[in-house]
């Protein structure tokens, strides 16, 4: 089974068709952090409304949502963003 919990896939799936903010699909990732599915060294993942990221990563968050990626690609990506500095923690 996953290790993700399935609210984290729902809240993916909310932001990528902007029915939740930016920030509440932020508490989702943060979850992530807190509870060391997703490792680094910070405990809190931060963004500002105006928080803009690449197109890419709303339609690569929908299909994590629909099964079409795995849960290890999504959290690699979330991984990459950080380490970009696209999501600051």
């Amino acid at each position: 089974t996953s290790k993700i919990p399935q609210w984290i896939k729902t809240n993916a799936n909310w932001w990528s068709t902007d029915q939740i903010s930016n920030s509440e699909f932020l508490e989702g990732i943060d979850f992530l952090f807190e509870k060391g599915i997703v490792v680094v060294t910070s405990k809190e993942v931060t963004a500002q409304s105006n928080w803009k990221l690449p197109s890419w990563i709303k339609i690569t968050a929908s299909w994590w949502s629909e099964d079409k990626i795995s849960d290890d690609d999504f959290l690699n990506m979330i991984e990459n963003l950080v380490k970009r500095k696209i999501i600051i923690i």
